[in-house]
């Protein structure tokens, strides 16, 4: 009863404080932006971003500047995510790891997410000294090894708080679980068995200067791909124990029934109706694993429609869609909701550890991350240097293909240790640029990668107007990205022209994933769904560039995926930061 009264004070505690917090948020809305309360739900996120840019212009709410720009809003909102984003893109953050007997597992919850918060960002013994800004210190080269001893010893004392608090959080973590949960699991207990995104995915998956609204559409869109890519695997064990489990409780549940039926005073008895109960769900959960009705699919093509919307994944998995090894990796990011309780509810056990015997290692290693990915913004303080999305000084040219005029860009002699993993920097500028039309970016290299790939994409794919009209040619968005040698097995008997007519969708048709999942939540909205589309189109051109790229280079055949690509991500994984690495 204790447990459950604290629970409720800390919701309503919770509840105040948030409503405290959009009072301002509604203030500053009505009065700075003129929008009333009845009219704000019909804006759109662009035009709020317009008002703010015009309200600048005549409020001069930032005296830093005169103007601002689309980035710094972006920046200012996403200061933390962006810091966050680049940690995991450049596998500073410990989410990987090694178990016996369960092989290599990704772990990210929202527990861990909480303490890293607490030690990197916002707590009292942080690098930032307040919302904006980075200690002078973290950015002196002389205060490294001071600055990450003293880092060490901070995680090792939160590490051992979070330990002597465990069952206290554990006990906290299942009465959440259960008051957030348990009315959705008993009307639909089929709830267990459906798919999510990861923590850990909306973080890898995440673009730089990319707003939750934003992230979640995309990942929305990647939902039925992603599901029935999953869903094409058999899984004849699992299916069998659960065939056999619901012929079972069949046998337990029906003669209840009918008994029930003849005389009810059958549920009098204790327990009884529990243990229909339980029974009930537990048949409904075996139900939905069991898949009769299983369609022949093509793996290769789902992950290629996954891919148009996701914009990541590894290179490894090139080629290799078909196999157990991909299916069991993606599944970690893309997990049933029961295993992400399930890890969810370990995390307060998991957590201390994790904490000191992975994250205090790379103590130094967090440091110097800091120093040299921080960049200083007039008006709007110190954000991550990749969320500049500048390209000659963060891009990776195995991700953009030089002009006719300069085969060799000034990015191709940048540090491996300054490029962003994953194309993450092009990736993000290409689609910021797209949802921010009116967005100039200051580097002129960024600028002509921007025009060069939107170019070559109206260029090679339908137009996009023509999609609209007809949304069923969409499908050649995804078919016709693919270079004939990485097309799937399944498909390398045709010739072009009947490849991309018979490129296998959802359901074995003809591919229209971008044609119905793409459209946005009106029908009125065009241009909206053609930067969705062109954004979509645009990202598979670039990983077609850098898939030839490192074909030149002769690091992996056109067909599979070899050991010399393992190699080359390896070294690109290189080492983050060393005492003489540059500072920004």
């Amino acid at each position: 009863m204790i447990p459950l009264l604290m629970f409720a004070i800390f919701r309503f505690m919770k509840l105040f404080n948030v409503a405290y917090h959009f009072s301002d948020i509604r203030a500053f809305y009505n009065v700075a932006l003129h929008i009333p309360d009845k009219e704000l739900e019909n804006y759109t996120w662009r035009e709020i971003v317009l008002k703010v840019l015009e309200a600048q212009k005549v409020q001069h709410m930032c005296i830093h500047k005169l103007d601002l720009t689309e980035l710094d809003i972006y920046q200012r909102i996403l200061r933390t995510k962006n810091y966050l984003i680049a940690l995991v893109n450049k596998s500073v953050l410990p989410t990987h790891f090694n178990i016996p007997f369960l092989g290599d597992v990704i772990y990210f919850s929202h527990g861990m997410k909480y303490n890293i918060n607490f030690l990197l960002f916002w707590g009292p013994w942080s690098p930032f000294e307040n919302n904006w800004h980075l200690k002078p210190e973290y950015k002196q080269p002389g205060k490294r090894l001071e600055l990450a001893k003293s880092m060490g010893k901070t995680i090792s004392w939160v590490a051992l708080v979070n330990l002597l608090l465990s069952p206290v959080i554990l006990t906290w973590q299942l009465i959440y679980k259960l008051c957030d949960n348990a009315q959705m699991v008993k009307n639909e207990p089929s709830v267990l068995s459906i798919r999510m995104w990861s923590l850990y995915s909306k973080l890898y998956l995440r673009h730089f200067n990319e707003l939750d609204h934003e992230l979640s559409a995309r990942l929305s869109r990647a939902y039925v791909p992603a599901a029935k890519y999953l869903q094409s695997f058999a899984a004849p064990v699992s299916v069998i124990i659960a065939k056999n489990t619901m012929f079972f409780t069949s046998a337990i549940m029906v003669p209840i029934l009918v008994l029930t039926i003849y005389d009810d005073s059958i549920l009098s008895i204790e327990h009884m109706i529990t243990i229909f109960t339980g029974l009930s769900m537990l048949f409904v959960i075996c139900r939905n694993l069991v898949d009769d009705d299983k369609e022949i699919v093509c793996q290769e093509s789902l992950m290629t429609a996954v891919l148009s919307e996701v914009h990541y994944l590894p290179d490894s998995w090139v080629g290799k869609a078909h196999t157990q090894q991909v299916n069991n990796q993606f599944s970690q990011v893309f997990p049933f909701k029961a295993n992400y309780l399930l890890s969810e509810l370990i995390s307060p056990l998991v957590t201390p550890f994790i904490l000191f015997f992975w994250l205090r290692p790379r103590a130094l290693e967090i440091v110097d991350f800091y120093r040299n990915y921080t960049a200083e913004v007039a008006g709007v303080g110190d954000v991550c240097a990749f969320s500049m999305m500048n390209l000659r000084k963060n891009g990776n040219p195995a991700w953009r293909s030089p002009g006719p005029s300069s085969p060799e860009t000034p990015t191709a002699k940048l540090p491996q240790v300054d490029q962003a993993e994953d194309g993450k920097v092009e990736m993000s500028l290409l689609s910021f640029s797209v949802r921010n039309p009116t967005w100039d970016p200051v580097d002129l290299e960024a600028k002509e990668f921007v025009d060069e790939i939107i170019a070559k994409t109206r260029q090679n794919y339908p137009s996009t107007g023509e999609s609209v009209i007809n949304p069923s040619l969409c499908h050649n968005v995804v078919g016709s990205t693919l270079h004939i040698a990485e097309l799937p097995s399944c498909l390398l008997g045709l010739n072009q022209s009947t490849r991309l007519l018979h490129k296998e969708g959802l359901t074995g048709r003809p591919n229209q994933i971008n044609s119905s999942s793409l459209m946005c939540s009106s029908i009125f909205t065009t241009s909206e769904y053609l930067t969705s589309v062109e954004v979509n189109q645009s990202a598979l051109l670039l990983h077609s560039i850098h898939r030839r790229k490192l074909e030149e280079r002769g690091n992996y055949p056109c067909t599979s995926v070899s050991q010399s690509v393992l190699n080359t991500n390896a070294q690109e994984r290189t080492p983050l930061l060393k005492p003489g690495a540059r500072i920004i």
